[in-house]
């Protein structure tokens, strides 16, 4: 099996291997057997939260996580806090614990293929994504359907890549580049329909593309987080900031958007990619490549510039023929 392709910046403040967490979504196979499927590759226990949530744990890289993707499905857990924080409920509590674990029960159970399995992987090397990819494989040679094997399955391939720093310099020119070549992306991933439809990987509004891209866009860190708060008060971009920026700034980001399930860590989350189990141009390392065309690209500090300068001219936007050629274009130059 082929290596993962090498970016620009190796390593995370210089130190270690940056890494990047996978998340993987599918149907057509229970958790259970996807998480045996992540025991024979990265050794560990598997451990039941519920009957539709397991963790992999004391394996290689850290805790993976494998779980139908949908609240409901799950206990909640707010019934437990109840317990502890007023003991006199607590026969109260028992009773609708008990009721709402067997609900959440066959809510899992009848749900089928319509919520999504997903594997949580932990963050790992960017060396090692080809044991991430062997076991992309393994999943659909056991049965996991992708997102081109169901008119309703909207299903992503998401990933959480470690941000080689958390200073302006690092982070900015990896968005301006990732805003030009984003026609590019949603071109060469052919995103599909249903997933479209959702708000979940919403393209960024033109607006804040033209600001950011602008050649004498030049903010400190407190302004460009600012700016894309502003814009973008929602996790439903294609390219997620917020996990980063509320990792710098977890106040300001919390002040602006009141989402619990907003996760702070020094990593960009990218939401495009399709899940897709068939062909060499899908899969964990074949996103990965296309990703790192965005860094090569901000790591060409001239070329950025120039393509900044450029893209001034196009109008209107976000997605006129001639956006289209330009982003094109401008990958090609920096395709692996």
């Amino acid at each position: 099996m082929k290596s993962a392709l090498a970016p620009p910046c190796r390593t995370s403040d210089g130190v270690q291997d940056r890494r990047v967490g996978i998340e993987i979504e599918f149907a057509a196979l229970k958790p259970r057997d996807a998480a045996t499927l992540v025991t024979q590759r990265f050794g560990g226990k598997v451990v039941e939260v519920d009957p539709h949530r397991y963790e992999i744990q004391e394996g290689r890289h850290g805790v993976f996580l494998v779980e139908l993707d949908a609240q409901y499905a799950h206990p909640n857990e707010k019934l437990s806090d109840v317990e502890k924080r007023k003991p006199w409920l607590s026969e109260m509590a028992n009773w609708l614990r008990d009721l709402d674990t067997e609900a959440s029960r066959l809510i899992g159970d009848l749900g089928g293929d319509l919520i999504p399995c997903e594997v949580v992987c932990p963050p790992i090397p960017w060396t090692e994504l080809n044991q991430i990819e062997d076991l992309y494989r393994a999943l659909h040679k056991a049965g996991a359907a992708g997102t081109d094997e169901g008119l309703l399955y909207a299903f992503g391939l998401h990933m959480n890549v470690e941000t080689s720093g958390t200073t302006v310099g690092h982070i900015l020119p990896t968005l301006k580049a990732y805003l030009l070549l984003s026609p590019w992306l949603r071109s060469a991933i052919q995103v599909d329909g249903t997933r479209r439809i959702f708000p979940y990987i919403d393209p960024f509004p033109s607006s804040y593309i033209k600001r950011v891209c602008a050649p004498d866009y030049t903010p400190d860190l407190n302004a460009m987080i600012g700016d894309y708060l502003s814009f973008n008060p929602t996790r439903n971009r294609e390219l997620d900031m917020l996990p980063l920026f509320s990792h710098l700034r977890a106040a300001r980001v919390s002040g602006a958007v009141d989402d619990p399930r907003i996760k702070a860590r020094p990593a960009y989350h990218w939401r495009l990619p399709n899940a897709l189990f068939s062909g060499q141009e899908a899969g964990p390392l074949a996103e990965w490549s296309r990703w790192v065309t965005v860094e090569r690209l901000a790591a060409d500090s001239d070329g950025l510039d120039k393509a900044c300068e450029s893209f001034q001219g196009l109008s209107p936007l976000p997605l006129t023929d001639d956006v289209e050629v330009f982003s094109t274009d401008l990958a090609k130059a920096y395709c692996p």
